[in-house]
This record gives C-alpha cells, structure tokens and sequence, in this order.
C-alpha cells in the first residue's frame, strides 16, 4: 500500500562499516532476539524530574519484573534538553540514564535510548523560517541551531556508551511534528485531518535532524561506528511512512545499520475519550469480542485498528522497509481501558483490549516489527498500565502484573506460556453496573504519595462536539459530599512539613483550539469547608474565575484539581451543572459513566440514595489575589481583614519552597512581590493568621 521511494543510503569505500574492525550486528540479525517491547514511560522523559509525573525511579525490581513478564527490549523514553546547560548534558543525568539502561542490559534485555518530547525543544521545530506554532501563534525556527543541538547532545550521549554492545540501541527522537496545530482551514495548510500538513519540505529538514545524529553517532567512535540508530516517520504515523521511504536518512555505516519506528494507537479504539463525535464512534469492542447488540462501538471490518487494517499496514511496512533490510521498531502501542463503562460492557471491553494486544504483537512479529507496548505507571481511567509500579497509591508490590489477560495474549503471540491468574474480573468488580433507577456518582480517593511535595488529583470531563457550548450558562455548580484532610505525618525529618501541608480544589476548564485554560477556587481548605455526610452544593461565576474565560462555546474540558500536600480522604461528586442567567440550572454531567481522572485520584462509580438531596448551600465569596508575573520575580496583591504579620511563598513544582518573605499586612489592600530564577509552575501561597490565598503561577 506504500509507495517504496529511494533510501539513498551512501555504501562506498569510506563507508565505517567496512573499516571497523569489530562490526556490531546488523539489525536484521538482531531483530529475532528484540522480542517483546515494553516502555519505562512517563518517567526518565519527564522534563526535569524522572519523578514529576508519578513515577518512582526505576529500581532493579522493577526491571527484572519486566524480563520476567516476558519482555526482551526496554525502550527508555529520555530527556535532554531539560538537564543540559548551554547545551551540555550535566553528568549526574548521564550517571542516571546509565543506571537504567544498566539495570536493562544487565537482565538480558535490549535497551532502546530516544530523545523523547522535552518540551518540544526539537519536535515542535521541524520547520525552518516562520511558521505557526503548536499554540497557533506565529514562530520562526533556526533549523540550523536545533540540528546543531540534535548533534551536539547526541554526540555527548554517544561518547558517553560508545563501549557499549549491540545491546544498546539508539533512537533519533520520538514523534516529531506530532503537537503541529490543529483547527485550520485546508486552504491554510491544515491538510491533516485539521491539522497543518508535514509535506516533502518538512521531511528534508526532518531528514537533516536525523543525520545530524547518525553524524555524531559515528564519528564518536567504538561500537558507534556500526551501533544501530532507530529513526522516526513524520509522528510516527504510518500514513507518513511514504515521506521517510522517500527521504530515507543517510547512514555514515552504510546499510543495515538502521530501524525505522512508526506508533501505532488507532485512535476510536485506543485513545479517543471525549464521546462519540458526528464523525465517528468511540470504540470498546473488537471484532468478535463484543456484546453483539453494539456494533457501532465496535471495531471490526476496515477500521483503523481492525484485523484487516493491521494486516494491511503492517504488511505495507513490511514490504517498504524490512524487505529492504530495515526492521521497523513499534516505539509506542496500546489502548486505554475505559472505565467508564461499567459491569458486563466493562468485561466485554477488557477482553477486546487483550485480544487486541494479541493480534496485533503477532502481526508486528510475522511482519518484522518491534512491538513496544506503551505503560505509564498510573491505573486509573485510561491507563494502559501492564506492571506495578506505583504501589504508594494502588497497593501491591512493584512488579504486580495489573492486565493478566493482555499480557497472556501478548506472550502467547511469542510462544511464551500464560502465567496464572487474571485481572478482569477484579476491576470490573471495582466498577460495577449500577441499576436502572439509581442516582450516580463518583467517589474519589485522594491519596499524596510524598509528605513534603505538592501534588494534585484530577477529575476531568471531556465534552463532545455537541455538548460543549456553555456560553449559554453564567457559571458551574457542583454537589458534593465528603472528607479530606492536609495533616499528615512528616516523613523528612529535616524539615517541618507540616508548614507546608496544605489543600485547595480548584474548577477548570479549557477552551478553543488553543486548548486555553481558565480556573477558579472552589474550597481553600477542603477539610474544613466539606461535609463527610451530607451533599452541598457550590457555585462558581464566570466572574469568580481568575481570568474570564474565553471561548466558552467550544469547551474541551472541564473538570476539578485538588491541590496539595500530605493530602488523603474522598470526596463524592453528584453532578456537574450549568447555570443558567435566570438562576435555574441543568445537567452538563451527573457521572453516568466515570470522568478522567489524574494524578493522586482515584475513583468508582457509586449508587446514590434519594435521601442525599439537600437545598442549594449558600456558599461564601471566595476571597481573590491578583497576580503578576515578570521575568524573574512576582508580584501579588490582596485583600487582608486586619493589621498582622503575613508570609508570602513560592513552592515549585516538587513542593520545595524557592522563595519567601515574612512582612506585616496592612488592613486592606496589600502588594508582597518575590524574586527567583526558578523557571516553570509554582504556587504562591500568601497567609495571615488563619486567611490564605493561593494561585498556580508560570514562573518565567
């Protein structure tokens, strides 16, 4: 189905390969031993900090749970940018990758090391000259200055393991030019499906970012001189295999020392979460699998993700690619399991998920693809997760196999016998069908994993096309019921956390193409404002919010973040509601089906008695602070009830303080201002007395 271009692949006399003495395997020769693929995602490529998403730091258990699950190559999405200075990789981030890729290779498995997205320092610039931006805002891209950078780290990394053996694999990026804007017109370049074309233009520069790896991977000498390099298709997307088939990089080693990687989530079947659209469905089920009265939610015949379209694709990858000598690398698959279905749909979805996984390894394998299964850590609404990791928050041990049926299918594919036990039957019991008649809600569970680190829980609605016009509301109304509390016990000794433990919960939403975000304070102190046995009712204005939201009658999302430290308890959610100018109100969503949810939350869909109805509850002004951002410092001005001492903060990110003042508030208006070089989210937090004010901030 592919067109083959020229791989334009240099072989002559200079070529290193036919120089080095000790040639490293070609990839065709180790391609039958890669195996099953497994990815140690949202973790060494958090920008930053290998923990910022949720993640412990990979530990020697954990590895080797993989190998005994039934993996032979980790693939270890990574960060560089983000730990370099003036483009200079600091070593302590080099000693850390290294004690991951030792823990793989030391357990018999390949290691795929990639640049993975970091910020988009080099994904979301495949361009040269002006272009618009992922935020839809005009740009202009040096391409000169990213492949200088693209060598230059590349370079580091390559020195850094050049002794190294086959077992090592590197990877040129991850999925770039996927984040290109979306929502313009065909006629302004938005040829893809809506979103802004990648054409031949493109592909050259991208095909320069490559070799510009590959340069610095050669030149650096040892193994690299024939190590294999993986290189990306224009997002990864299989329908833009034919610009890398045409454009395909020139390789210093000459042939065979290459794989080219392609992602594979057919998007209804595997990501799509929002609610079915008027051009398509959410898919549940797959082909047979299904409950057989739902056709439309199921996919099968040539939907992407179907047998047929698997077997179609993948054998166009083969015959573009492997045939030449060029095995492919499935960097990223896998579906979300959708929680939002309940009791027997639940079920019937689990086991499509897993017969999907199966067919689809199988298909990577007799075609000569890598198949790398996509696993976060998280096991909420949505996760793809297959192995324990994060046992703080979901219990267990690291290693805990939590998709036994998925796995099976997959080892099954590899001729690998089943393990025991299953999984099925335990989450659906956690979510469990609620009978006709019944009020619904959702209970969430807060749990922080650190005593002395912010952190947040998400709850999130996705609304479809349809159903997200609010601009005829003049705010959100929500009911809700429970208990969570912000002291906890302090594990660091050398420090007084409990200065530090603290809860709010904020309403949100995002809005237009540009995805802009809007919040406003809904309880500052939720242990104090909540009822752990009766429902209240809390309304949020337009007006309440930091900034007046824009766009509200093409609203992506809205949904609620508690924030804080040492956090635990639950809270259950009724309803979200609009309201209306006259006062009145109406369902936007009452939790039929469970929303997203993030972070430190957790939750289940739960039957709710009649008995629960209260009167709306009059609800306070929340207090505002405005506040202002400058390079460098910012600056904060509020309301306060009486002349006494304050204390101003700025926590980052991990919930360290950066920086603070101790001054005295004057009755009335007051302005506090702080400096830092930190750069990215903080929160400023401002208290008097038992009055508090706190706001997420960018630090620029």
């Amino acid at each position: 189905m592919f067109g083959i271009g020229k791989f334009g692949i240099a072989v002559g006399a200079l070529s290193l390969a036919s120089t080095a003495a000790f040639a490293l395997p070609k990839a065709t020769e180790i391609y039958p031993d890669m195996g099953l693929g497994y990815n140690i995602g949202n973790t060494m490529e958090v920008p930053g900090n290998p923990t910022g998403w949720g993640n412990s730091f990979p530990d020697a258990a954990y590895v080797k749970a993989i190998k005994d699950a039934g993996f032979n190559t980790v693939r270890i999405p990574c960060a560089w940018n983000s730990h370099a200075s003036n483009g200079t990789i600091n070593a302590g981030w080099l000693d850390s990758v290294k004690t991951v890729v030792d823990l793989v290779i030391n357990n018999g498995m390949y290691a795929i090391l990639n640049s993975h997205w970091d910020e988009g320092w080099l994904e979301d610039e495949v361009f040269s000259g002006g272009h618009i931006d992922r935020n839809g805002n005009q740009a202009t891209t040096d391409s000169s200055k990213v492949r200088a950078l693209q060598e230059g780290y590349w370079k580091q990394i390559a020195d850094y393991f050049k002794t190294y053996d086959e077992h090592l694999i590197f990877a040129s990026a991850n999925e770039p030019g996927v984040n290109d804007h979306r929502g313009g017109s065909a006629a302004d370049g938005y040829t893809d499906n809506g979103q802004l074309a990648f054409n031949e233009d493109r592909m050259t520069i991208l095909k320069r970012l490559h070799e510009a790896c590959l340069r610095a991977v050669r030149t650096s000498g040892g193994n690299n001189a024939t190590r294999i390099v993986v290189v990306q298709a224009p997002r990864t997307e299989i329908d833009k295999v034919p610009l890398l088939s045409a454009q395909y990089p020139t390789d210093p080693a000459g042939e065979g020392y290459t794989m080219a990687e392609i992602h594979f989530y057919p998007y209804q079947f595997s990501l799509m979460t929002s609610g079915d659209e008027s051009w398509g469905k959410m898919f549940y089920y797959w082909e047979d699998q299904t409950p057989g009265n739902d056709a439309a939610h199921t996919c099968s015949g040539s939907s992407l993700g179907s047998k047929s379209s698997i077997d179609q694709l993948f054998s166009g990858l083969k015959s573009t690619f492997y045939d030449k000598g060029i095995p492919v690398v499935i960097g990223e698959m896998g579906a979300v399991k959708r929680f939002s279905l309940t009791g027997d749909n639940l079920k019937a979805h689990l086991k499509a998920r897993a017969a999907w996984y199966g067919y689809t390894v199988a298909a990577a394998k007799k075609n000569g693809l890598v198949p790398c299964v996509w696993d976060t850590g998280d096991e909420g609404d949505g996760n793809m997760t297959i192995i324990r990791r994060q046992v703080n928050k979901f219990g267990g041990n690291v290693g805990d196999i939590t998709d036994v049926e998925t796995l099976n299918a997959m080892r099954e594919a590899f001729g690998q016998a089943a393990l025991p036990g299953g999984s099925i039957d335990s989450l659906v019991n956690q979510n469990p069908d609620i009978p006709e008649g019944s009020g619904k809600g959702v209970q969430v569970t807060y749990q922080t994993v650190t005593s002395d680190s912010s952190e947040v829980g998400t709850l999130r609605i996705n609304l479809a096309s349809g159903k997200n016009d609010l601009s005829k509301y003049v705010g959100i109304e929500i009911r809700l019921k429970g208990s969570v509390t912000s002291a906890g016990p302090c594990t660091n000794a050398a420090k007084d956390c409990g200065e530090y433990g603290w809860t709010s919960m904020d309403l949100f939403m995002m809005t237009g193409s540009s995805w802009a975000w809007f919040d406003a304070p809904v309880l500052q102190q939720a242990d104090q404002e909540l009822n752990a046995s009766k429902f209240q009712t809390f309304q949020v204005k337009w007006d309440d919010f930091r900034t007046t939201p824009t766009g509200l009658n093409s609203v992506n999302a809205i949904g609620l973040n508690l924030y804080g430290t040492q956090v635990t308890g639950t809270i259950t959610f009724d309803y979200i509601k609009g309201i209306k100018a006259d006062g009145s109100t109406e369902i936007i969503d009452d939790f039929d089906k469970k929303p997203q949810l993030e972070g430190i939350a957790s939750a289940k869909i739960v039957a709710l008695s009649g008995t629960d109805a209260i009167k709306p509850a009059a609800v306070a002004a929340t207090s505002k602070m405005f506040v202002n951002v400058q390079y460098g410092s910012v600056m904060a001005q509020f309301n306060a009830a009486a002349t006494a001492p304050a204390k101003a903060m700025l926590l980052n990110s991990m919930g360290q303080v950066i920086a603070q003042q101790n001054f005295t508030a004057s009755k009335g208006m007051n302005t506090v201002e702080l400096s830092s070089d930190y750069r990215g989210p903080a929160v400023l937090m401002v208290k008097q007395g038992s009055q508090r004010y706190m706001q997420k901030v960018i630090l620029k």
